[in-house]
């Protein structure tokens, strides 16, 4: 084969791993369909504020100093520490947990029975409000996401494939963060698909999803589906934040990952 038709190959394989990184937005907008007919507008969003909150806590920084800043005329920034990176990530895995029950008690339970349109709506809505809030709560400013995850071409990958395409080839370059969002979203689906297979819960989602009515008679309590169901979603958020935010940045552009 010559090199060309290799160099070929690199770029069928880097546009793959940039659909991979549009997957897991993806797949936040599945599970809530899924579970509650509803097109959850504010997916991308989800994915911002998670970044933005993981930056927050992982800087120490103050929240709500901007509008505290604004109000008051003082520099408040940050208390002064900063928190590693796995203490960071369950702090807002708890964040996100709490959004899906506000979600729930302010907004899904009001909608019950709704027609989509109304629904899909809220989740309009929905994205506004969190966009606004989390420029409140973090500040607008572009910020770097730092959780140790490799970036730049991966020299395993170049060298190992060099020898393909003669002397005028010099191997695969495919970067190590694309390749690190590929597995962790191999995995994410992978667990997923068991956990909705082999678990009550996972059952009674795919029940939800089938029929809602079927499920309530059965005595499936659709609130608290709703609830695992948007705080999965938001977990599914954040890790498509970590890797977009690692990428290019947390910026409020990010909300639109979502939309392409």
């Amino acid at each position: 084969m010559s090199a060309e038709f290799y160099y070929g190959v690199e770029v069928f394989l880097n546009g793959l791993m940039a659909g991979v990184m549009y997957s897991l937005v993806a797949l936040g907008f599945v599970l809530i369909f899924k579970a509650s007919g509803i097109f959850n507008y504010a997916q991308g969003v989800m994915a911002l504020f998670a970044a933005l909150t993981l930056v927050g806590f992982q800087n120490g920084q103050i929240p709500f100093a901007p509008l505290i800043n604004a109000v008051f005329g003082t520099e408040l920034h940050s208390f002064g520490w900063k928190l590693p990176a796995l203490l960071a990530i369950l702090l807002t895995v708890l964040v996100m947990i709490l959004f899906a029950i506000l979600v729930e008690r302010l907004v899904l339970k009001h909608l019950v029975n709704q027609e989509p349109i109304i629904l899909f709506m809220a989740t309009i809505g929905l994205a506004y409000f969190m966009e606004g809030f989390g420029d409140l709560m973090w500040g607008s400013e572009i910020k770097k996401l730092d959780i140790g995850i490799p970036q730049g071409g991966n020299g395993w990958v170049e060298s190992h494939t060099a020898f393909l395409g003669g002397d005028n080839f010099y191997g695969f370059y495919l970067d190590s963060l694309d390749i690190v969002a590929a597995i962790v979203a191999v995995a994410l689906v992978a667990s997923l698909v068991l956990f909705s297979q082999y678990t009550k819960t996972g059952r009674a989602l795919r029940a939800v999803a089938d029929d809602h009515q079927a499920a309530l008679s059965v005595g499936i309590s659709l609130r608290t589906i709703w609830v695992i169901v948007w705080s999965i979603a938001g977990f599914v958020a954040l890790v498509a934040g970590v890797m977009w935010g690692s990428k290019s940045g947390v910026q409020f552009s990010l909300s639109l990952i979502a939309l392409k």
